[in-house]
């Protein structure tokens, strides 16, 4: 009798409380990852804003991340995690930037046509809480999961239009990951060592290449990306603020998340300067 009580207990424990220890356990190392993840972005633009100021790259920082969440000792082994760097190489993170422009002083009109990006992603398989992916691309902080996506830190995007007839002023800091593709998984720490290499930031004068002053193009920004339709509710929501005076489909379109080509397209026109910015950032990773 006395082994049955304690089966029935253990049975019990078992069943019932270690799944909600380990939900709790996963859940508040989900919510440490995010919060290491937003040190990182603090990081790269406190670097970017030293290359700015002082034109020098000199300097690194370094970030840790827990990669696995505690397990609950005799009952449940620690659940581990994956962080993997991945600079753009026509990969699943990248954006393209197209737009014409002369230069302030007048003269010749150019065109500009890049890619660049590349992002640091942290994977979850988590046991008993929801699995999770927490992203850094191009700035911004995403998470997803299964059920959705959301952005947690914005990206460098700004667009100034001060009345209804004027025209747009722009900015775009992009974050272009260099290097090599690396990763490591498991249930301890790893080590971001992040280094600004070179920050290149310009003012353009919006131009054309048709010769008639009166044509002025778009700036464009393709965004591809795994979490599409996080970044078309956030630009979405951005284009949609009251007192900006921007109007759809004559300042701007956004073109919704696409799943066969996994891109977001936005196209501002009528621009009439564009301040582009990109943070050339190296990033390597050390396991303890």
């Amino acid at each position: 009798m006395a082994l049955l009580v304690f089966l029935t207990f253990l049975t019990l424990f078992t069943n019932s409380y270690i799944p909600v220890w380990m939900v709790d356990n996963e859940r508040t190392h989900m919510n440490v990852v995010m919060n290491q993840f937003g040190e990182m972005k603090g990081k790269v633009d406190i670097l970017s804003i030293n290359a700015r100021m002082t034109g020098s790259t000199d300097i690194n920082m370094y970030q840790s991340i827990d990669l696995g969440a505690d397990g609950v000792p005799v009952f449940a082994s620690a659940t581990a995690g994956m962080i993997s760097y991945a600079p753009y190489a026509g990969g699943n993170s990248s954006v393209r930037s197209i737009f014409n422009y002369t230069l302030v002083s007048g003269g010749k009109a150019y065109h500009y046509d890049q890619y660049g990006g590349g992002m640091v992603q942290f994977y979850a398989p988590n046991r008993y809480y929801v699995q999770q992916w927490v992203t850094y691309e191009n700035g911004a902080i995403l998470i997803r999961q299964t059920d959705g996506q959301t952005m947690r830190a914005y990206p460098s995007i700004e667009l100034d239009k001060p009345t209804p007839t004027s025209r747009i002023n722009m900015s775009f800091e992009q974050v272009d990951f260099v290097g090599k593709n690396s990763s490591a998984a498991g249930t301890s720490n790893a080590g971001l060592n992040i280094d600004v290499i070179y920050l290149d930031s310009q003012t353009y004068a919006n131009g054309n290449i048709t010769g008639n002053p009166n044509v002025k193009t778009p700036v464009v920004l393709i965004f591809k990306t795994l979490n599409g339709q996080a970044w078309y509710n956030y630009l979405f929501q951005y284009l949609h603020t009251a007192d900006n005076n921007l109007v759809n489909n004559t300042d701007y379109v956004l073109s919704p998340y696409s799943a066969s080509t996994q891109t977001v397209k936005l196209v501002i026109n009528n621009v009439s300067y564009f301040t582009y910015s990109r943070a050339i950032t190296q990033i390597s990773i050390e396991v303890s």
